[in-house]
């Protein structure tokens, strides 16, 4: 097991799926955000919600309001929860274990780039660059990408084919062609 902390961010508006795409069923029957939870239990015993307040779930709320998801990794780092943490978004039904493995190697903040596009998420991420993602955000910055540009970072380059397990379920036509697979 992998010894830091698996942060999900469950705090998006979901405007294209029409719900919060943490509660959206998947074909097995599990929500979304049950789905995380089980993937992240098998990479760590150290879980946090980012974003919102799930019952028997250990939380951690925005420190801004609708700021995006850069908000909720904000106020990850600025938590002291841990040093290092992989973020992961509620909506990425198909992540594995063995797909975000090589972040865990990375002596820095870390993301995947697939055909010269940095991913935003996975994101491995130091908790020292706290005032580093303070300080993005307060120049208006909201983007995953901006703010990684900033810190020391490690990009992982993938196959198109291998980044499509780390493909986010936005829409409900996107949540039908996951089922479909």
């Amino acid at each position: 097991m992998w010894p830091h902390t698996i942060a999900i961010l469950i705090g998006g508006q979901s405007k294209r799926m029409g719900s919060p795409k943490h509660l959206v069923r998947l074909r097995g029957g599990n929500t979304m955000l049950e789905a995380m939870l089980q993937f992240a239990s098998t990479l760590s015993k150290r879980i946090v919600i980012l974003g919102g307040e799930i019952t028997g779930q250990h939380c951690i709320p925005d420190l801004r309001q609708k700021q995006g998801p850069l908000a909720g990794i904000e106020a990850l780092l600025h938590s002291g929860e841990d040093t290092k943490y992989v973020v992961v978004g509620c909506d990425m039904p198909s992540i594995t274990l063995d797909a975000v493995a090589p972040l865990l190697q990375c002596s820095t903040s870390a993301l995947f780039s697939s055909n010269n596009r940095l991913l935003g998420l996975p994101l491995l991420v130091y908790g020292n660059v706290n005032t580093a993602c303070s300080a993005y955000l307060d120049e208006g910055g909201r983007s995953i990408h901006g703010f990684v540009s900033t810190i020391e970072n490690t990009v992982i380059p993938l196959h198109e084919k291998d980044a499509e397990i780390f493909q986010s379920v936005n829409s409900p036509d996107d949540l039908n062609k996951f089922a479909l697979e």
